[in-house]
């Protein structure tokens, strides 16, 4: 079982709403978005709850993607988790793994509440 598995599993178990966010330049996240609304729905605009539009000027390198939730007891790898409290005040925990959210992407995960 993959890692985005166990943690699909650990989310489903503890019955916690998950929240997943894009961050990037605008640039950057309307590439995301024709990549994303390529291959998933429901399609997503410029503007959507989850989607967080830097700047051009600003010093991001790429796109970030975030998933952030609430319960920690039992989670897969607690090593990749950090505690929140700047980003979703809502959620004590997230962990930023791009390829790992994109693992859940093809489990049914998207941007924005799940």
């Amino acid at each position: 079982m993959s890692l985005a598995q166990e943690i699909d599993q650990f989310f489903q178990e503890t019955g916690q709403s998950v929240f997943i966010e894009a961050e990037g330049k605008i640039s950057d996240i309307r590439n995301f978005i024709s990549n994303y609304n390529e291959n998933y729905t429901p399609s997503l605009s410029v503007g959507d709850e989850g989607l967080i539009c830097l700047d051009d000027s600003k010093n991001k390198w790429a796109i970030e993607l975030r998933c952030y939730f609430d319960v920690i007891d039992g989670f897969p790898d607690p090593s990749i988790v950090a505690r929140n409290r700047v980003y979703r005040p809502d959620y004590s925990f997230r962990f930023n793994s791009n390829s790992l959210i994109k693992e859940l992407f093809e489990l049914g995960y998207r941007i924005g509440l799940n």
